[in-house]
């Protein structure tokens, strides 16, 4: 058992070594009574716990840090090392050792944290070493930690406020999210400040699985899990997506992909709140809130029987729908700003050159904003980006004064009768929602998620 022993009067008189050991060998540390009161801080208390340590002495460790193992500590007298929790927004490795006195009794514990922020971690596990503990280590890592909030999503656009707003609403219940939008659009980024939004007071799994990635024998036994000798290969038994996830979320990107049969299971898993594991027989109850997301049109799918209809309407119990860069074209700017900063460099874009990027028609989105920003910056040696630079990346020719792209709009074209026959559909119901989702047969959901994105008003009727 890992322990310290001391005499009682040490634990509130620090020798000097020990005050340098605790400032000098971890990230932070700290000392607690038997009762968990902190009576010693680090020197770099404050940078983990945002106040200074006159403030922290004399709190309770639970104040500082609701997930504290130190309850667990005193009930079983064990250390409990290693434990992934999250601070303050900092995820943190951390470990927490009893302070027995001659008689073996708790008389307070050390606890310290060796690592804050998961990427330096990640690296540290990559560079060094690679046998199954660190393989194990490494993958909590990745599933400790969304990458992104609400912040994380650039944006000066009225629409994109507002459903920031409603995500940050239906954040805080654990109901099926659908974020809909074309592929680079920001989805990830709400799905992970959703889940961001609704665990800020404690550490949950945030799990993601692109269902077309994974080829279709598999998907199951990669969603469900799978018991030993389930079928050939199956040497032990393994736990999937949905029980890792725990009482986190689940991420299910490309939803549209999603063969049949594994649609039915899911629609079974959401309806029945438990699955099993392929080749096993035992029910797990399913914690975990799912997200799921989509760049494909599922009402297009539904009416080619290729998405099953009851699976949608369980999944869009609140649907999310993401506007293209191509209608947030102030957007555009704002977000070329923000990727020369991020990639620290001197160069500077001219109106010629911004022009040509707003009338771009942006089929990948940000994401294909991003990396063409990255690619002129890297190849570029001049520190001033010209519109013939932007012209030559994205294949643009100058005609007569206007802007011909080498890519048809095809899909700005689509949205634009979509949005003329909502109109029309609200005009002829008198802005009746029910009416409105009968005439064109889709949700009432639907029809709220549509008008918001195309900023169509009842006052406007």
């Amino acid at each position: 058992m890992k322990k310290i022993r001391i005499k009682p009067k040490d634990l509130y008189h620090i020798s000097p070594l020990l005050k340098g050991v605790m400032d000098l060998a971890f990230d932070e540390s700290c000392i607690m009574d038997k009762d968990g009161y902190l009576i010693h801080c680090s020197d770099s208390s404050p940078m983990i716990w945002g106040r200074p340590n006159e403030e922290s002495i004399g709190k309770h460790i639970s104040e500082l840090d609701s997930a504290s193992p130190y309850p667990k500590l005193l009930a079983t007298g064990k250390a409990v090392m290693g434990k992934i929790h999250i601070i303050n927004g900092m995820t943190c490795i951390t470990h927490m050792i009893p302070i027995f006195d001659k008689n073996d009794s708790i008389i307070g514990a050390f606890g310290v944290i060796i690592f804050r922020g998961v990427e330096k971690i990640k690296k540290l596990v990559k560079d060094n070493s690679f046998d199954a503990y660190s393989m194990d280590l490494y993958n909590q890592l990745s599933r400790a930690e969304a990458n992104y909030s609400f912040s994380d999503f650039i944006s000066g656009d009225k629409e994109i406020g507002k459903i920031k707003h409603y995500a940050k609403k239906i954040a805080k219940y654990d109901y099926p999210v659908l974020i809909c939008g074309e592929t680079g659009c920001g989805k990830e980024i709400i799905a992970s400040a959703i889940h961001m939004e609704s665990t800020a007071k404690e550490k949950r799994p945030f799990v993601r699985i692109n269902c077309n990635a994974i080829p279709e024998n598999l998907l199951e036994s990669e969603l469900f899990g799978y018991e030993k000798g389930a079928y050939a290969g199956a040497y032990s038994s393994k736990p999937g997506k949905f029980e890792i996830a725990g009482n986190g979320t689940i991420l299910l990107d490309e939803i549209g992909s999603l063969a049949a049969n594994i649609q039915a299971k899911l629609l079974r898993v959401i309806e029945e709140r438990e699955f099993e594991r392929v080749g096993g027989n035992t029910l797990i109850p399913l914690r975990a809130r799912i997200i799921a997301s989509t760049n494909s049109d599922l009402q297009m799918k539904m009416k080619e029987e290729k998405f099953r209809g009851d699976l949608y309407y369980r999944l869009s119990s609140f649907e999310i729908n993401i506007p293209p860069l191509r209608d947030r074209i102030d957007d555009i700017e704002l977000l070329t700003e923000y990727f020369l900063s991020e990639a620290d460099t001197a160069c500077t874009i001219t109106p010629e050159a911004m022009e040509y990027l707003k009338s771009y028609s942006w089929p990948g989105n940000v994401r294909q904003l991003r990396n063409l920003i990255t690619k002129i910056t890297i190849m570029e040696d001049s520190d001033e980006i010209t519109g013939s630079v932007v012209r030559d990346y994205l294949d643009i020719k100058a005609v007569g004064g206007s802007v011909i792209h080498s890519q048809l709009n095809i899909t700005q074209a689509k949205e634009s009768i979509e949005k003329s026959m909502l109109i029309r559909a609200l005009k002829e119901s008198n802005y009746n929602i029910s009416k409105t989702a009968r005439v064109l047969n889709i949700g009432r959901n639907t029809v709220y998620n549509r008008m918001m994105r195309y900023g169509i008003d009842k006052s406007n009727r």
